[in-house]
């Protein structure tokens, strides 16, 4: 997956931030009408996409609360 890769080569917290910049850009694009991401094909496909993100930014914040424990 694209966000092992950036992990392993930038690190988690750049990582971290890539995912929260991403999920805001989409979020935005779905609710937007004039964006092909707020068509219902694709609606699907970006909500997947942020799903997979949001689980991944839940894994590393629990992750790191662990760490510091």
């Amino acid at each position: 997956m694209r966000l092992t890769m950036l992990c392993d080569r930038d690190g988690v917290d750049v990582a971290k931030e890539w995912v929260r910049s991403t999920l805001q850009l989409y979020r935005q694009s779905v609710e937007n009408p004039k964006h092909f991401a707020s068509q219902a094909d694709w609606t699907l496909r970006f909500e997947d996409s942020m799903r997979e993100l949001a689980a991944f930014m839940e894994r590393e914040t629990s992750d790191s609360h662990r760490d510091h424990s």
